[in-house]
């Protein structure tokens, strides 16, 4: 299949002054006063006509100045880029319109850019007006326009322009949700009529609803590229390992120091569903005080899918002076395929304040085709006499 955008290499360094003095004393005395931010490094891939491609990453990973670049608003630094077709973007949430202007003078300005005539515009207007749902504020200055009314026309131009290529910069994420929708189901048919998008944002379920590939870039340089839900399970699995550690920073120093979760342990990192697993941990205290232990699993996209306490257990809680220890055992692990994590909550004698919490993450790997869902059910099948109809 015919390539839309080839890229080898693509490198953006930015050279960053202190003062804009310093670019005139850099020329005229030839010394460097600059310091220089990688933007993006060695980033290479291809998409092809008629593909819907992602890009994730964090803020400052280096996504707007790739879109940029492929865009034709900034130049690489080194590196090669093919970009095949006529290329329209939505980057920055009123990027091309001028305040002053109304809504339809932004239009003839906008579309006459990328070299559609009067005529051609004049046909467009009806499908804008329509499409955009303005109105009557077509006629009135964009500055007077909220973000998402700048968004509906951006939208509506662009469309209207037909580009061989559409690239997505997190603007749509500002239109409300009826724009929105009427949006996306736009985007499909553009990339049936084979139509090449390029799209970013931090709504991950837009990325693997949208695209059959993606891209996870991480400081300019590209961690994964492949299968748009795989790539982005694997950037939501690196966030929320990210966001874990900074929680248990957090916590630790502002944790109990009377009275907190000093180990723990896993029988297993990495579980079969069905194999016997148990969670070994200790709890120091520095006086006798009665506590409430529970264990709770959580999915990797923050569902809570599990937990157990001492008090549901019918188990009464007093800790000793000094270490403590105990241990949690779920014979015949129930919880099926995923990345999950694995806590201990200490709790107060009442159950309602967590004086401390551990956390550590699991991997539960597939053992058949027929493990799907999010527990192993267990149930019993036997042959009986009666037809259906006659057991109601």
């Amino acid at each position: 299949m015919e390539l839309a955008v080839e890229a080898r290499n693509l490198t953006k360094v930015y050279r960053m002054y202190k003062k804009p003095l310093d670019r005139l004393k850099e020329i005229l005395l030839r010394r460097e006063y600059a310091t220089k931010k990688v933007a993006l490094e060695g980033v290479s891939f291809t998409i092809k006509r008629g593909e819907a491609f992602g890009i994730v990453g964090e803020n400052g990973a280096g996504k707007s100045t790739l879109l940029s670049i492929l865009a034709g608003i900034l130049p690489p630094t080194a590196g090669e880029l093919s970009v095949r077709g006529k290329v329209c973007a939505i980057l920055e949430l009123g990027a091309g319109f001028h305040p002053e202007l109304t809504g339809i003078e932004n239009v003839y300005n906008y579309s006459t850019l990328y070299g559609l005539s009067k005529g051609e515009v004049d046909r467009n207007l009806d499908f804008i007006r329509e499409f955009s749902e303005l109105g009557e504020a077509l006629n009135q200055p964009v500055r007077t326009y909220s973000s998402g009314m700048v968004v509906r026309l951006a939208f509506s131009t662009i469309v209207s322009i037909k580009p061989d290529i559409f690239i997505i910069d997190e603007a749509l994420s500002v239109g409300d949700s009826h724009f929105q929708n009427k949006s996306f189901k736009r985007i499909m048919e553009f990339i049936a009529q084979g139509g090449t998008v390029i799209f970013t944002t931090h709504n991950q379920y837009q990325i693997t609803g949208i695209c059959g590939r993606a891209m996870w870039l991480k400081d300019g340089k590209v961690q994964e590229i492949g299968n748009s839900t795989e790539v982005v399970k694997a950037y939501e699995d690196y966030m929320r390992q990210k966001d874990l550690k900074e929680e248990e920073r957090s916590f630790n120093l502002e944790k109990n120091k009377d009275t907190y979760i000093s180990g723990m342990e896993l029988s297993h990192k990495v579980i079969t569903p069905g194999d016997d697993f148990h969670v070994e941990f200790s709890v120091y205290s520095n006086k006798e005080l009665e506590v409430v232990l529970t264990l709770a699993f959580r999915r990797n996209d923050n569902e809570w899918i599990a937990s157990i306490s001492s008090r549901e257990l019918g188990q009464r809680i007093l800790l000793r002076k000094g270490e403590n220890h105990f241990r949690y055992e779920v014979p015949n692990f129930p919880i099926l395929y995923g990345s999950y994590f694995v806590h201990i909550y200490l709790l107060n004698e009442e159950g309602v304040i967590a004086l401390d919490e551990k956390i550590i993450p699991i991997e539960v790997v597939k053992r058949s085709f027929m493990d799907f869902g999010v527990f192993k059910l267990r149930a019993n099948l036997r042959s009986v006499t009666q037809s259906p109809q006659k057991l109601r």
